[in-house]
């Protein structure tokens, strides 16, 4: 029987019970991927809780080492040295478990953390598989690492074409190992539920029928843009004063540490605090409820974002989706056809983008009827998981 170890970083649990993209994506894909004829296994920090039957469940338990320099990354920004040197830390004795245990499995499938395969001693038949959820490779600093430990990967997966057309440009000679697989979603999960979103979400965030809502959805971090969406929403407040603000997400994860840059936000966001609502982190269960409710869904990101998830499940949810045209997004959302987009950074464009779609009621809902069918045809689990099968299921190296 094959058998396949799924590794995330070093960082969150599977199953996901303190969020995470990747982590939610391999619990998905896993669920998905155990029906066939193999032994599957999922590497990541202790979840704590039992998770889905016939997946095995490797828990890498913190070491006070790495809770210290855990610690220490979390109350250092981005640009501080130390960052970088707790990361790599955490990443060294991650990776050194990590390899240990891999070691007798046929096909290794790392997730978005290419320094893990430094320490993998690949054996004769043994195949590796290297998914990119983001464009890590690009990163300076450790692109002579990248270039030796790529050496190692038989596939690695893109999840937009931006992501492969980066990777090809860092690393020409490895160019025939990187391929596209498109993020998915579930269309029954993520769905226009009508007023049951609106009981559900009782308890959780009280919306008025009387009132128009934006929503974002993502971490709380400068390259998300959060802070060009509050000061367009000053504009379109006082243009549209019964129009709301929705703020869910955290730093990064459920109990992440609140930054200086969340209470800037919250500082932005005074002169027209009564009509901006901070939710925290919401787990999926009531995020998918909130995706339907809303009358606009705003992602205002600033950095090359590669394909969030947040796209997919809004497009899926059958409510309008405004994005900046950044990354791999313009390879799933078309201008007028299933969303908007606009430049990102441009605080006037964002909100011109809003009022002019919120006063196109009839034109909002063909875009969103149009970006649930385009969701449903072609970008679900299982689609991901037809594409995935011939990548894993042979474990003879390239």
């Amino acid at each position: 029987m094959e058998s396949i170890a799924i590794v995330v970083p070093e960082l969150l649990p599977v199953p996901p019970v303190q969020g995470g993209a990747v982590e939610h994506w391999v619990d998905e894909a896993s669920i998905r991927l155990v029906a066939k004829n193999r032994k599957l296994a999922v590497i990541s920090r202790p979840a704590g809780i039992a998770g889905h039957n016939d997946i095995e469940y490797i828990g890498i338990p913190w070491t006070p080492i790495e809770r210290f320099f855990h610690r220490l990354k979390e109350q250092v920004t981005w640009k501080n040295p130390l960052r970088y040197i707790a990361k790599i830390q955490n990443v060294y004795s991650y990776g050194q478990r990590v390899a240990a245990i891999v070691r007798n499995f046929d096909v290794v499938y790392l997730h978005n953390e290419p320094n893990i395969l430094l320490f993998l001693q690949k054996r004769t038949g043994q195949k590796i598989v290297l998914h990119m959820h983001n464009d890590h490779l690009s990163t300076y600093l450790f692109r002579p690492f990248y270039r030796r430990a790529l050496a190692k990967a038989d596939t690695v997966l893109c999840v937009s074409d931006y992501i492969r057309r980066q990777a090809v440009t860092h690393f020409p000679e490895y160019a025939a190992r990187f391929q596209v697989l498109f993020n998915s979603t579930d269309p029954q999960v993520f769905k226009p539920y009508g007023e049951e979103a609106l009981r559900q979400l009782n308890g959780v965030v009280h919306l008025d029928s009387n009132k128009r809502y934006l929503l974002y959805v993502g971490r709380l971090t400068p390259v998300k843009g959060v802070h060009i969406l509050i000061e367009a929403f000053r504009s379109i407040h006082q243009q549209m004063p019964d129009v709301q603000l929705i703020i869910t997400g955290s730093s990064f994860f459920g109990g992440a540490a609140k930054t200086a840059y969340e209470q800037e936000l919250v500082t932005l966001a005074e002169p027209v605090n009564e009509a901006i609502i901070f939710t925290g982190f919401l787990p999926h269960e009531k995020l998918k409820y909130l995706y339907s409710a809303v009358d606009l869904i705003v992602l205002p990101s600033t950095w090359q974002d590669p394909c969030p998830l947040v796209v997919l499940e809004a497009m899926a949810s059958g409510t309008c989706l405004i994005s900046s045209a950044v990354g791999g997004i313009p390879e799933i959302l078309e201008t007028g056809k299933n969303g908007i987009l606009v430049e990102p950074g441009d605080v006037s464009a964002l909100a011109n983008a809003v009022f002019s779609t919120l006063n196109a009621p009839e034109m909002m809902t063909k875009m969103e009827n149009t970006a649930r069918q385009k969701i449903i045809a072609g970008y679900t689990w299982e689609r991901l998981v037809s594409e995935l099968e011939p990548i894993l299921s042979d474990s003879q190296s390239a």
